[in-house]
């Protein structure tokens, strides 16, 4: 019998390792991977500081079109995060105040953005990550 709760003991142990050394491991290698980068145009209709242990700006940008699912029709919204670890060089703070400045204004814009296999809470409240945001002229 001692032989059987050594296994267990053995499983329990390599469960534990696992969750504690392998897994945050991973997670802290593919944090610094990209997964996709591409741009997004729309209106940005709110940006704000959220968080509770770790605070992030997150924004929300409503695309062109409408989204129609039965009887609701709504726009069609994209989550933004600003990346607190400024990995790609971005100035946060400047970037940041362009966002509000483009929400108080209700100007059209391009966001470029970033999104990293995984992404840390303290780092953003998303997957998507801002690199810059540019208003769109009317043509």
């Amino acid at each position: 019998m001692a032989g059987r709760e050594t296994a267990v003991g053995c499983g329990l142990l390599l469960g534990v390792t696992g969750l504690f050394v392998v897994l945050p491991t991973t997670c802290g290698v593919l944090n610094n991977y990209e997964y996709s980068k591409g741009t997004r145009v729309g209106v940005i209709n709110k940006f704000s500081e959220r968080g509770t242990f770790w605070k992030t700006w997150e924004g929300q940008l409503a695309l062109e079109g409408i989204v129609s699912s039965g009887n609701n029709v709504g726009a069609n919204v994209w989550d933004f995060s600003l990346d607190r670890q400024h990995r790609h060089g971005e100035d946060i703070k400047f970037i940041g105040e362009k966002i509000q400045k483009y929400l108080e204004s209700g100007t059209k814009v391009k966001v470029t953005y970033t999104q990293p296999w995984v992404s840390w809470p303290w780092r953003s409240g998303t997957d998507y990550l801002v690199q810059s945001v540019d208003p769109i002229e009317p043509k």
